[in-house]
């Protein structure tokens, strides 16, 4: 495979997304912004319950990864975060059992505070009540 530079592509071939991902049903979503300028609030994000795990070689070559264009081709993939954005009352969904033994020893700061709101619905109205 060869170096591209922005604006350029490279085919990649043979390369499995599942094979990147553990193996887990269980996740949690929520609606967010894109991540890049406009920042626009239509996105659904996916995190998934499980750690992904790297060998030492494979954090060093992401670290010497660059990003850059014909005129600044070295430049680091780095400091390319955008600032935090604010909540906007966003609601956290998950598929993730959190039942437990009742004999279980759990932490205090581990108990879940599960909650969830609709919107209500007026049948004199026909209306949506927030």
């Amino acid at each position: 495979m060869t170096t591209c530079l922005a604006g350029f592509s490279t085919p990649i071939r043979h390369l499995s997304v599942r094979a990147l991902l553990p193996n887990t049903d269980h996740y949690i979503t929520y609606e967010g912004s894109t991540t890049h300028p406009g920042c626009w609030e239509s996105t659904v994000w996916i995190i998934i319950n499980k750690p992904i795990y790297i060998t030492k070689q494979e954090l060093y070559q992401l670290r010497r990864l660059m990003q850059g264009s014909e005129t600044t081709p070295k430049a680091p993939l780095g400091n390319n975060a955008r600032p935090v954005q604010n909540l906007h009352h966003r609601t956290v969904r998950t598929n993730i059992d959190f039942k437990r033994n009742k004999n279980q020893n759990v932490c205090p700061t581990m108990y879940k505070d599960m909650y969830y709101r609709a919107n209500r619905w007026s049948p004199d109205t026909g209306l949506l009540i927030r």
